[in-house]
């Protein structure tokens, strides 16, 4: 059983036209599925919550829950079945995906590439043909187990834990993030095809905007005193924020964290420092350094806006990410 979550605003739209697509080739080929639509981050993870339940099985009997339309199964047998659940959405998506997840040994996870950024997709080699993601899934499907990440970090409302699948930064990207969720040009973009500019435009911006904050970096028994971050991006994989591969030996299966840490340069220098990323030349320069670790602990003197996949909340002070393994991703 396929359990397709759709997010119908995702890229303005398109994931929705994607789905009559896919229908179309599960119909013909006599697939079992079930197609959900969720209009929110937590719907999305409410309802992962309930499907994937270590007490919620796939098979079909009359003691139900229902919510919004959907019918998920509450009545245990003896041997469960592995959920399958594939995302036609972007980043976001599959984050809310991740986070509602609560059995990852009958979990199985997939996706088509249908948001503005799909950043997970592309690093995990899914691709952008609809028809041709489809049938390699339902034919060719290749099973590996990948990593994941969990953020911690303070609230007025107390402690909060939430998991990413591609990255955690603070400092300059989550700027960018932070602005992009903000702008009006990204939706003009997305219906052109040309979402990834509003990120490469903002960029720019925030080089020359941005404040930077003296930090304490504690990767895992090392500490490093900065005077000054411009950012510090913990990574599961190569790429964030629309295809940059800030962390290009990343390994998704290795369980640990890539840390690509930059220091501040004068303005011109870092202009030319973020041209060099996508030639995956970055390093070159002295104050953009690559570390690796299985927990990374940021401590900044002033609150700094940070992102989880993308999504920005609000400004932190601390926050504490670690590698985690065992997610089951199938393509």
């Amino acid at each position: 059983m396929y359990h397709f979550i759709m997010n119908p605003t995702a890229s303005s739209g398109k994931g929705m036209k994607a789905w009559e697509t896919i229908e179309n080739i599960l119909i013909e080929e006599k697939v079992e599925y079930k197609a959900h639509v969720l209009n929110s981050a937590q719907e999305t993870i409410e309802f992962v919550q309930i499907l994937t339940g270590k007490n919620t099985y796939n098979n079909t009997t009359d003691n139900t829950v229902q919510k919004e339309g959907i019918t998920v199964a509450q009545t245990p047998t003896q041997d469960k079945e592995d959920c399958h659940i594939v995302v036609l959405g972007g980043d976001g998506t599959i984050n809310a995906v991740l986070n509602g997840i609560e059995d990852f040994e009958h979990t199985i996870l997939s996706c088509i590439r249908t948001g503005s950024g799909n950043d997970f997709a592309r690093n995990v080699g899914v691709t952008k043909d609809v028809k041709k993601a489809i049938r390699h899934l339902l034919h060719e499907a290749d099973s590996v187990c990948v990593d994941y990440g969990e953020a911690t970090y303070q609230t007025e409302n107390g402690q909060i834990c939430r998991r990413f699948a591609i990255s955690n930064g603070v400092g300059y990207d989550a700027d960018i993030c932070e602005e992009v969720s903000r702008s009006k040009l990204k939706t003009v973009l997305n219906r052109v095809g040309l979402g990834k500019l509003v990120y490469v435009t903002i960029g720019i911006k925030q080089i020359f905007t941005r404040k930077n904050s003296g930090a304490i970096l504690y990767l895992d028994d090392e500490s490093l005193q900065l005077p000054g971050l411009f950012f510090v991006v913990g990574m599961i994989h190569e790429k964030e924020g629309g295809g940059v591969p800030f962390c290009p030996m990343a390994d998704a299966s290795d369980g640990l964290l890539d840390v690509c840490l930059v220091k501040p340069m004068p303005k011109l220098k870092l202009l030319l420092a973020v041209a060099m990323v996508y030639l995956k030349q970055h390093y070159r320069f002295r104050d953009i350094t690559a570390h690796r670790c299985k927990r990374l602990v940021v401590e900044l003197k002033q609150p700094q806006w940070f992102h989880v996949d993308g999504e920005t909340t609000q400004k932190i002070q601390k926050i504490s990410m670690v590698c985690k393994s065992g997610l089951r991703f199938c393509k």
